[in-house]
């Protein structure tokens, strides 16, 4: 599926087709980024880069008490 058409529902909200969502392997809870270039509206999935993934995973070990062995050890 290439182009969908989607109804912008009261609260701003629309749903993307499950053909789109599978296609870009989106899952609920999962955030894309909408850009404006023109008239028109782009919508692209964020995705956790590397640097990034790191530095949320070191905050969660933080915030839980968790060392890198007993993260490590629950795999």
């Amino acid at each position: 599926m290439k182009a969908a058409n989607l109804s912008v529902r009261e609260r701003g909200q629309v749903t993307l087709p499950k053909a789109l969502r599978d296609a870009l392997d989106l899952d609920a809870g999962d955030t894309v980024k909408a850009v404006q270039i023109g008239d028109a509206i782009v919508l692209m999935p964020q995705r956790l880069e590397l640097d990034a993934l790191r530095r949320e995973v070191q905050r969660l070990m933080k915030k839980h008490k968790i060392t890198a062995d007993e993260l490590l050890a629950g795999l």
